[in-house]
């Protein structure tokens, strides 16, 4: 076997911002922390981190938490929330 990555490694997860909609997708390893899928999409879309809460089944992440360890799937859809009312 090659030591090529795996598709059973990986999961593309979608992360649809609140304010437009819009849907984001990225292709991460099922063992990678979502932290680094909540800052490459803060980053990609110029927002504050301190200001976004991502949720999956309307259950707040945590980002110390991995895709497997949350039973994601390809397909599936995070979402990114502005937190609170934006005083």
């Amino acid at each position: 076997m090659s030591g090529g990555r795996s598709d059973e490694d990986t999961v593309c997860l979608k992360v649809q911002f609140n304010k437009d909609g819009v849907q984001t997708f990225f292709r991460v390893k099922r063992s990678t922390k979502l932290q680094k899928l909540m800052e490459a999409f803060c980053k990609n879309r110029s927002l504050d981190p301190k200001s976004i809460e991502f949720t999956f089944d309307s259950v707040r992440l945590e980002k110390n938490k991995t895709p497997e360890q949350l039973g994601m799937e390809d397909g599936d859809l995070i979402d990114a929330l502005v937190s609170g009312d934006g005083a």
